[in-house]
């Protein structure tokens, strides 16, 4: 058996915190990525740039060990664009309920989309710099020895990515709508883990087709686990911003913690969204969601175990660290 996550928290909870954010706060990012951020800062409320640095940073530690180690810079480099790009898009409708730009820059991982520069009623920059970074993700890839064979498969991924935002906003329209069920079905695909798998499968020099549908297992139940550790890091700040799409919400909603009636009272009072947010805490959210973490965890190690031709162990200890990460986090990411 792997991870116990209880020993995991504890451990990550009762460590030198500040070393490890520090470390990640000082990491350097490519000059390529780094041109793109810091045009992305230039608009209102960009997300705090720690958030940058924690992925590229984050990234070798979930991909696959089939990736040649003369690659690695260039899928950490992919996978942090398709973050910043899917960050982006997601800027248009929880930040700013943009839907009308939003569903433009939607249709940018569509080969045919061109941008028409006429448009009035759209975010014209931030579209611009959301084309920009798919187009440079796109550079990047297309020295990739299969990136041709596994295109149609990442399009389709960045989809599910990018319809996981429209899930959101919905349920910020529609809060009674929210269930578990349909939120890890839908909402889950928004931390891109099998986009970041099709990633390391373009740069795979020869991954038996046979094992294509147990890594995709695999992926679903790593990207729970990622979609846990984000939520565990940020419900208490999407409260506060009146955001009922985390995964603690919509359990305390299951589970009788939190009514429907009360949501429409947390959009109008600050205070009370406070009030819900110890109730919550009272509660130990928390260890529920790290429980499930526990099932998924011992699910990848199965799956990972019955792999017939590539050893994923390096992929499944690192998730490990991505919840490690996500504590480390909290607040920021």
């Amino acid at each position: 058996m792997g991870a116990d996550v209880t020993d995991l928290v504890e451990t990550v909870t009762s460590s030198d915190e500040p070393a490890e954010v520090e470390s990640i706060s000082n990491h350097e990012l490519p000059p390529e990525i780094r041109a793109l951020i810091d045009e992305y800062d230039a608009f209102e409320g960009s997300r705090d740039p720690f958030l940058w640095k924690w992925v590229h940073r984050l990234t070798p530690h979930f991909t696959f060990s089939f990736v040649p180690d003369d690659r690695v810079t260039e899928v950490r480099t992919a996978k942090t664009l398709g973050t910043v790009f899917i960050t982006i898009l997601d800027d248009f409708l929880e930040k700013d309920r943009d839907r009308e730009t939003f569903d433009e820059a939607a249709k940018i991982p569509h080969s045919a989309y061109e941008m028409d520069p006429d448009r009035e009623a759209v975010q014209s920059e931030q579209l611009r710099l959301a084309k920009r970074v798919w187009d440079d993700l796109r550079d990047v890839l297309a020295d990739a020895p299969r990136s041709e064979f596994y295109l149609p498969l990442f399009r389709f991924d960045t989809q599910q990515a990018v319809d996981a935002i429209r899930y959101s906003y919905l349920l910020g329209r529609y809060p009674e709508l929210a269930n578990y069920r349909e939120l890890t079905l839908h909402e889950s695909h928004n931390v891109m883990m099998f986009a970041y798998a099709d990633i390391d499968l373009m740069y795979s020099p020869a991954l038996p087709t046979d094992d294509l549908a147990q890594l995709r297992r695999m992926v679903w139940q790593a990207q729970m686990m990622a979609r846990i550790g984000n939520w565990v890091a940020t419900w208490e700040r999407e409260i506060r911003e009146t955001d009922f799409s985390s995964g603690p919400v919509v359990h305390a909603l299951e589970e009788g913690l939190l009514t429907y009636d009360e949501l429409e009272r947390l959009r109008e009072d600050p205070e009370y969204r406070e009030e819900v947010v110890e109730r919550l805490r009272d509660a130990d959210v928390d260890a529920a969601f790290f429980e499930r973490w526990q099932g998924h965890y011992e699910e990848l190690e199965r799956l990972a175990a019955d792999l017939s031709t590539i050893d994923a162990t390096s992929y499944v200890e690192g998730m490990e660290t991505v919840l490690r990460y996500f504590i480390w986090g909290k607040g920021r990411v």
